[in-house]
């Protein structure tokens, strides 16, 4: 497990799915039912970070909160666009209102991991 350039990560426990398949490394999470725990951000979720490794449920696993870090795509992105979780947690462009989690770094397509800077905030078409 290699935690990217980031300035904040936190570890916090994994509720309910296991984050445990090789594509669960590097997807958007956010806040399980109980503190510390998170599961996969599903699409319009508000995302806490982004998950640096996969682990079984209950098991402790970092999350990348702030700063530089790769990120699982499911469409293709572009340099610059403001990216928000699919219904699996897989980054995909932001098109309009609601939250976002990342700006992306580099270009890039369905099935490939890029860097990305976390961010977290709401988006307005207007």
């Amino acid at each position: 497990m290699a935690v990217e350039n980031l300035l904040l990560a936190k570890t916090f426990t994994v509720s309910g799915n296991d984050l445990s398949a090789a594509a669960d490394q590097y997807i958007f999470v956010k806040a399980g039912a109980t503190s510390p725990q998170v599961v996969a951000a599903a699409a319009s979720d508000p995302t806490l970070g982004i998950s640096q490794a996969t682990a079984k449920t209950t098991a402790g696993i970092s999350i990348g909160l702030e700063g530089i870090s790769k990120l699982r795509l499911g469409g293709t992105v572009h340099h610059g666009s403001l990216l928000r979780a699919d219904a699996s947690g897989l980054g995909v462009m932001h098109l309009g209102l609601g939250p976002y989690g990342a700006q992306a770094l580099e270009d890039g397509s369905s099935g490939e991991v890029i860097e990305v800077k976390i961010l977290t905030g709401l988006a307005s078409s207007s």
